[in-house]
């Protein structure tokens, strides 16, 4: 089990985070090399490694 304890954000954290790639695929032809494990592991990994966030 892991202890945790919900409290308000922290300066610096992220309030939300998501793209559709759509239109940038339809005018561009650019399409994403990451799907949404890959962005929820990057996250994760940033925010512990950066607990305190921007400082």
């Amino acid at each position: 089990m892991i202890t945790y304890k919900i409290v308000g954000r922290r300066l610096g954290d992220v309030a939300s985070c998501y793209a559709d790639s759509t239109k940038v695929n339809r005018e561009l032809g650019w399409k994403t090399e990451k799907d949404i494990n890959d962005m929820c592991r990057d996250s994760w990994r940033w925010q512990n490694n950066n607990p305190k966030g921007y400082t």
